[in-house]
């Protein structure tokens, strides 16, 4: 009987039981729904944060630059900023090469330019221009001065031989100095005066290379003289410049006869100066100056 009993099924009741208001089963299974829920709208909130975190991820990859893509636009921002600087610097050379600019007009355009490739340039860029321009100015100033010194070398030398010549033409009473000096200037240089060895000693002189006549021979040749020696010889040779001398002037025949001129037949007395009343008296008195032979009976 005792294990009859003790084998019988024990059944715990507990309040309400039965009552149709849940078990406590009931309760744990609405908190794990209620729990189950809430991870599921957590997770749901996770997971929309991960997506929106990984577009805007995506949105900040499309939207950065790699270190190439600086580069590159750097690049092209050069470029275009080179192009535009290259056209306003050949506008500005196309209107300078305008001949009719003003000098005014001229000279801000020039101003313009030169800003605007002072702007444009690098500082290794803007070194090389100020250097050039250095040099540039050195040159032309190099330049004008040679030029000056060729111009008053010019200017000395001309003016020591025009006025030797003009002295010794006077010196030697030639009717006009001027055509003397026309005749030799030509002709003549300046010279550093020589030694009987031919050695170079002294100053810058003047010298003459004159056309001469050989006394010997007759033959034309040239001689090296002193302006003051070659207007000297030039009076010596009267047969070819006489007639630019006073002392050659025939007396008794008018100032301007002078012996030695074309177109008389002995080379004394030019007849083209003559009157014909000085031709008869020169004919009677002194016929070998007009080429003739003395009559026997004079």
């Amino acid at each position: 009987m005792k294990s009859l009993f003790y084998a019988a099924p024990l059944l715990t009741c507990f309040d309400d039981e039965g009552s149709g208001k849940g078990t406590i089963l009931d309760d744990q299974r609405a908190v794990a729904e209620e729990v189950a829920t809430k991870a599921r709208e957590d997770a749901a909130r996770a997971d929309a944060a991960a997506r929106q975190a990984g577009a805007a991820a995506d949105e900040a990859k499309e939207k950065a630059f790699s270190q190439e893509d600086v580069n590159t636009f750097l690049a092209d921002d050069r470029r275009k900023h080179k192009e535009k600087y290259q056209a306003l610097e050949e506008n500005y050379t196309n209107l300078l090469g305008d001949n009719s600019l003003a000098a005014e007009q001229r000279e801000k355009l020039q101003a313009s330019l030169s800003e605007l490739q002072k702007k444009f340039r690098t500082k290794e860029q803007q070194a090389e221009f100020e250097r050039k321009e250095v040099e540039a100015k050195y040159s032309n100033d190099l330049k004008e001065a040679q030029e000056d010194s060729v111009r008053w070398e010019t200017m000395f030398k001309t003016s020591s031989i025009q006025r030797s010549l003009q002295d010794a033409a006077i010196a030697s009473e030639a009717f006009n100095p001027s055509q003397i000096v026309n005749l030799l200037e030509g002709a003549t240089q300046m010279q550093r005066v020589k030694d009987e060895l031919g050695q170079e000693v002294g100053d810058l002189t003047p010298m003459v290379d004159f056309m001469d006549v050989n006394e010997t021979t007759g033959d034309r040749e040239i001689t090296l003289r002193t302006p003051a020696d070659a207007v000297k010889r030039m009076k010596e040779l009267s047969g070819l410049y006489g007639n630019l001398f006073k002392a050659n002037v025939v007396s008794g025949i008018g100032s301007g006869a002078a012996t030695g001129g074309a177109g008389s037949p002995g080379g004394t007395i030019d007849l083209t100066r003559l009157s014909p009343e000085a031709y008869r008296r020169i004919r009677a008195e002194n016929p070998e100056l007009l080429g003739l032979k003395r009559n026997r009976e004079n």
